[in-house]
């Protein structure tokens, strides 16, 4: 997983398209708990075709579901599954989330850094998007001191709300 997300790393700067790691990959490398299966990375959708180009993946479609919609593409790179999103959107009763508005961790990794989602962002969007197993997962994937988490969690719950009006 690692070495994929290494791999990633490299085309993407090589690429010049700025990107933030999200999900289980971004929480293992905060610390957190998780077990990741992919590689998840966020652009803006300006840079999904040329992410999707660095990454050797297929040219980002639109895809829609369950109020969750991005500029999408998936594939491989050394032999671990990526999940491409441009421009993700969530939009439910909690309101309307972008991705492109969300924070993020500056990690050190490789012989570098790494943009990693911010802890809580994840149950962000699970309220948002009112989907209560997602809320549930993302909840038991907070860090052991969520405060934070849990702080940055209602500033974009409360934005979404706010978005929505």
């Amino acid at each position: 997983m690692l070495a994929a997300l290494a791999a990633a790393a490299a085309r993407l700067d090589r690429a010049d398209v700025p990107w933030r790691l999200a999900g289980g990959t971004g929480r293992l490398l905060l610390g957190l708990p998780g077990r990741p299966s992919d590689v998840d990375i966020e652009v803006a959708a300006a840079d999904a075709a040329r992410a999707a180009d660095a990454l050797g993946l297929p040219a980002p479609t639109p895809t829609e579901g369950g109020g969750w919609s991005s500029l999408r593409s998936q594939g491989a790179l050394a032999g671990v599954a990526m999940d491409l999103s441009g421009s993700l959107r969530v939009e439910g009763p909690g309101g309307l989330l972008l991705a492109d508005d969300a924070d993020g961790v500056t990690v050190r990794f490789g012989g570098g850094t790494v943009r990693v989602e911010a802890p809580g962002e994840s149950l962000a969007r699970a309220v948002v998007s009112g989907d209560a197993a997602r809320e549930q997962r993302a909840r038991d994937q907070l860090p052991t001191q969520p405060a934070a988490a849990l702080a940055y969690a209602e500033l974009r719950i409360a934005a979404a709300a706010s978005a929505a009006r």
